[in-house]
């Protein structure tokens, strides 16, 4: 992860420099709805993934916010639709259900990680 924030100053270090911007915040929040996301998409209980599917999208909602103040919007962008798809997982059917629902929000959240090691904050 340590690269990538290097790759954000060294892009955009207007966006990522700038006071009160959040990008860490944005980060951690990304890093700790990628730990939700994928614990959630290995339990076998429906309320246990429920649960990390909720928590996955309050991450995922924050990591947005805080990148698209530091002008990364298609990064932020890609963590809305991640986020959206997080929601979904709190009316899951079924375990296996919620697992699927993880994963396309984990495949979202690999995108917006892949545009930020690519092109950084845009």
């Amino acid at each position: 992860m340590i690269p990538v924030l290097i790759l954000l100053l060294l892009a955009s270090p207007v966006a990522a420099q700038r006071g009160g911007c959040g990008m860490g915040l944005g980060l951690d929040a990304l890093r700790a709805a990628d730990r939700s996301l994928r614990d959630g998409a290995a339990v076998g209980s429906l309320s246990a993934g429920r649960d990390a599917g909720a928590a996955a999208a309050d991450q995922l909602a924050a990591a947005s916010e805080q990148l698209a103040a530091c002008g990364c919007q298609q990064v932020a962008g890609h963590l809305r639709d991640a986020a959206g798809g997080a929601e979904s997982a709190r009316a899951g059917a079924s375990a296996e259900q919620i697992r699927r629902i993880l994963d396309r929000a984990l495949f979202s959240t690999r995108l917006a990680r892949e545009r930020l090691d690519r092109h950084g904050c845009s």
